[in-house]
């Protein structure tokens, strides 16, 4: 089998440069694509993640300034692709951060898969990592078609789930075949293109503006600065790079640059 990969833009995320870069400038601002990821290719209409809920009065959802979001967001993403939430029968949670299920529920006919590792850490998470689990988004969950999985599994041929601790206690990325070869949905074990090649000296954010960062070729890979294990995260690291068929294949979470193209 052999899929293609629609990133969809549900919502705009603003964070400081430090959330993304360990002891990144707190003062320097970039704007980031909230994802939902369509698998094209298969029968079944297969969907990785759910965004992030709409802005309150103030603008925020936990702290973050953020444009769209919420059902309103995800239909219009989904309609670029022409399904709605009651058509996907496939839902991958890469984790259960509040930008990444905010609108699970509304996939009513779906399967959803959720590693243990997660479910487990997101009732019961260290304190740093307490903000951004929100439970009740993802406590309804159980009352849904809710698939617990441990460790790497095949959803369908050529769509593996393939766990990645470090960013979060059980994070998983998707492994999809391609015409290219085998790609990995990295989710945020990557934000971006400078976690994933960190002699980069400058990225481009959503609306355009280029941000200067710090480049550091002395190391492999940068982590996000929200993780919960370093070693595990330099671990899964390795994994993802042997996971896909090549560096190029492995799509970050919130990587301005993949915003609504086909992939590969």
């Amino acid at each position: 089998m052999s899929y293609r990969i629609r990133p969809l833009v549900q919502a705009q995320i603003t964070a400081p440069l430090g959330v993304a870069i360990p002891l990144g400038d707190m003062r320097t601002f970039f704007t980031a694509p909230v994802y939902i990821w369509y698998i094209e290719g298969a029968k079944e209409k297969i969907l990785v993640d759910a965004g992030v809920e709409a802005p309150g009065p103030d603008g925020l959802v936990h702290g973050f300034p953020i444009k769209g979001g919420g059902e309103k967001g995800l239909l219009e993403a989904l309609s670029a692709v022409g399904v709605k939430p009651e058509d996907i029968d496939i839902l991958i949670l890469t984790h259960l951060h509040f930008d990444h299920i905010a609108c699970a529920t509304l996939f009513k006919n779906a399967k959803i898969y959720v590693q243990k590792r997660e479910w487990k850490f997101a009732f019961d998470p260290i304190p740093t990592a307490r903000a951004v689990y929100d439970r009740k988004l993802f406590e309804p969950l159980e009352k849904m078609d809710l698939i617990i999985v441990d460790g790497d599994y095949e959803v369908l041929e050529g769509i593996k789930l393939v766990l990645l601790p470090g960013h979060t206690k059980g994070l998983q990325g998707v492994a999809v075949s391609t015409e290219k070869g085998t790609a990995l949905l990295a989710s945020d074990h990557f934000y971006t293109y400078f976690n994933l090649n960190p002699a980069t000296e400058k990225a481009t954010d959503l609306t355009g503006a280029e941000v200067k960062v710090t480049p550091r070729p002395d190391l492999p890979f940068m982590p996000p600065a929200i993780h919960v294990d370093l070693t595990e995260w330099f671990d899964s690291s390795w994994k993802a790079l042997k996971t896909a068929s090549k560096r190029d294949l492995i799509y970050p979470g919130h990587e301005p640059a993949l915003a609504n193209k086909i992939l590969p």
